[in-house]
Order: structure tokens, then sequence, then C-alpha cells
């Protein structure tokens, strides 16, 4: 892809939580057509290796809280875009509402003082005020701090996002290469699960002063339901294991329990937000309004669950 911004020189951007799953991809692609990356992480002693991304640009690394104006100041001082990827999805409401809203409303609001020029935020699709779960409710008024202040600001909005590192797969090939039965939470709702290198390019095209003010809900080509979801990573991990349909009260029991334990494997809020699908809606702007032609899961998924439970457990932790 062209650099930003036709014409210009080079543009530095700056990413927060570029340390994370999308981000780094989204590094990469920025540093490959040659811009200067301002990476802001809370942690950034821990991913320096970005820095040896290959491309004509270069990464610079900078301490950085969401809920910090000093330090998102820092990261801003003469950049020309940002982008916003940092999230959390926890029981903690309290949590959930400083970082997902009063974190993206504040790196809003100083990117604009900054003098900041093309501003994406990463929202996710389910992202509404009438939500069932918290986290659908706190991105959706993320989105609205985030125009309030940035009224072309970009808005993408993912549904399960997939890639050798993913939280979503490597998860139950991990359960399926520990237990003889597979877990299915809400079989018949369905999701549309999208390549984490397609969310990156449609970030990088978000960029672009022609797609200002535009939002941009990011699915792959194939909607399944969360049943068959499970019965393609018993395939695609070349398991044979029983598929144990687990009714939505005794999911929530056991989320109380699994949302207490350190890495929240399953919170409440989550048993809530699997009651509705997580596909595009109709009519609205998809990858495709990009340029983009979503890779499928049979292409990419196979090539990294068919590994040992050691390989699928450092993925899971990447």
């Amino acid at each position: 892809m062209e650099k930003l911004f036709s014409g210009a020189g080079q543009q530095k951007v700056a990413v927060i939580g570029g340390g994370g799953f999308i981000g780094r991809s989204l590094v990469r692609k920025l540093v490959a057509t040659g811009h200067v990356v301002r990476v802001g992480s809370q942690n950034p002693e821990k991913i320096q290796g970005l820095g040896k991304a290959r491309g004509t640009g270069r990464v610079e690394f900078l301490k950085t809280s969401v809920n910090d104006a000093a330090q998102l100041d820092r990261l801003f001082d003469g950049v020309d875009a940002v982008v916003n990827l940092v999230s959390v999805m926890t029981p903690d409401v309290q949590t959930l509402h400083r970082i997902n809203v009063e974190g993206a409303r504040l790196a809003a609001v100083r990117a604009h003082l900054a003098g900041v020029k093309h501003y994406v935020h990463m929202s996710a699709i389910g992202a509404s005020l009438t939500s069932p779960g918290a986290y659908g409710r706190s991105k959706a008024a993320a989105e609205r701090v985030v125009r309030d202040v940035f009224p072309d600001a970009r808005l993408l909005r993912p549904s399960v996002v997939f890639g050798t590192d993913d939280s979503f797969f490597n998860l139950f090939a991990l359960i399926a290469a520990l237990s003889p039965v597979l877990p299915v939470f809400a079989g018949r709702t369905y999701y549309q699960p999208v390549f984490v290198e397609d969310v990156a390019e449609a970030a990088l095209r978000l960029l672009q002063p022609e797609n200002a003010g535009l939002t941009v809900e990011a699915g792959g080509p194939d909607i399944l339901s969360m049943r068959e979801l499970m019965a393609f990573v018993l395939e695609a991990s070349g398991r044979k294991r029983i598929l144990l349909p687990i009714p939505q009260v005794v999911a929530r029991l056991e989320a109380t329990v699994l949302e207490k334990l350190p890495g929240h494997l399953l919170t409440r809020d989550q048993v809530a937000m699997m009651s509705v699908d997580n596909v595009v809606q109709p009519g609205a702007e998809t990858l495709q309004t990009l340029g983009i032609h979503p890779a499928s899961l049979g292409m990419v998924v196979p090539g990294y669950l068919n590994g040992s439970i050691c390989k699928l457990y450092r993925q899971l932790k990447a």
C-alpha cells in the first residue's frame, strides 16, 4: 500500500496499545509503508522486538496509559495520526469504564489538543448502549465520546479476531487438547471471525483522508454458529472430542467462579453478550468498502492450531 497522505513525506503515527495482538500487525504494516510509528504501551520494555519490523519506517517506544494526560501528550507531540487500540474486557465495571470510556475520551481530547489530523478508534461489533453486556455498552459509550471530540474520527468494529496468537481459537484448541469434551457456550449464536492482518490493514487504510468519519464493521467471509466454530476447532486441530452444549444458566454459574481467577477465562458479562449474534449488520460499511477481501478461517487457522499443547499455550499467552 502507498504511504498515507499521498504526496507527503514520512509521517508519524502514534499507536496506543501497539504491543497487543492487533497492534503488532498494524505496527509492522506502518513500518513497511515507510512511517515513523510511535508505540504507546504500559510495558514498552516487553515489546522491543517490534523495533526489528522490516521496512523503511522505524519504531519509537513510549510508556503510555490512556488515563495519563502527560504521557499521552508526550506520545502525541508532533504526530500526524493516532490509532487507539486500547480496550479491556473485565468483570470490574469501574475498570471497564475507566479504560474503555474515560481512557478513550482522554486520548481523543489530548490528540485533538496536539493538532492530530487523523484519528482511528478501535471499537467492536456489538457496541451498543442497549447491549446486554457492560463491555458492549462501554464500547458504544467510547464511540460517542470519541466522536464528540473528533467528529470525523474513523471507527473500526471487528468481530472475533483470529490469527496465530489469538485468544479465541487457541483457547478452545488448548481445552480440546486437555479434555475429552469441548464445551459449547451459546451454540446458536453466530459469529463472523476476521483475520488479524485484515483488521490491521483496515486500520491502516482508514487513516487515508478520504475515509474521514467512516465506521467500518469488520467480519470475515465465514458466518458460523458457536457450535460450528467448535466443530471447526476440532477439525483444524486434528482432534476428536465430544461437543458438550452448556446451558446459559450453567454458563453463568461457571462464569461466577472463572471470572474471579487470573485471566478471567469466562465472565458473566461475556455470557450475557453471547446471547446476541456478533456479525456485520446489513447496510454497514465493510472491509470491502476499503478494498479488502478478507481471508477465510480455512486459509489461516489450521496452520497454527495443529500443534502441541505447549505450542498452543505459548500462542495463547503471546
